[in-house]
């Protein structure tokens, strides 16, 4: 069994060439597949099926939650207002230690735009609200 390490603080999320690292601190980014990997029709005939790769695979939406009012809550929000959609370009990146060896998963994200409303968090505990942002991705594919 292999022995992997993964830092807390290991991954990166680059979007229009932005860094984006005004992130809540403990919290997650979520990447989430928007549709299935294959599709499958059966035929008449015991054990006749056909599987075939949907193009819509690769469909990806990605949640990622900074703290209001922050610059990058600020670049998110600018991207959402624009006239006109603005097309999303960027990378997921996390490195991890896998048996003793420094290694990196990269999820490279192609043709992604805002789709959902911000969602927003006031927070009345210790100061952090936070903003929430979906963006799908037309082609999301990882790399390790």
């Amino acid at each position: 069994m292999p022995n992997i390490r993964v830092s807390a603080d290991g991954a990166t999320l680059t979007l229009n060439g932005r860094i984006i690292d005004d992130l809540v601190e403990g919290d997650s980014i979520e990447m989430a597949p928007a549709n299935p990997n294959t599709a499958h029709v059966n035929g008449v005939r015991p054990n006749s099926v056909a599987i075939t790769n949907r193009s819509d695979r690769n469909v990806h939406d990605l949640t990622v939650r900074v703290l209001k009012f922050s610059e990058d809550d600020t670049f998110l929000n600018s991207i959402r207002n624009q006239e006109f959609p603005e097309v999303i370009e960027g990378s997921l990146k996390e490195s991890f230690v896998r048996d003793g060896a420094d290694a990196e998963e990269s999820w490279i994200l192609e043709q992604g735009s805002i789709t959902d409303q911000p969602t927003e968090t006031k927070n009345t505990q210790d100061g952090n609200a936070t903003m929430q942002y979906v963006i799908r991705f037309r082609n999301a594919v990882r790399g390790l």
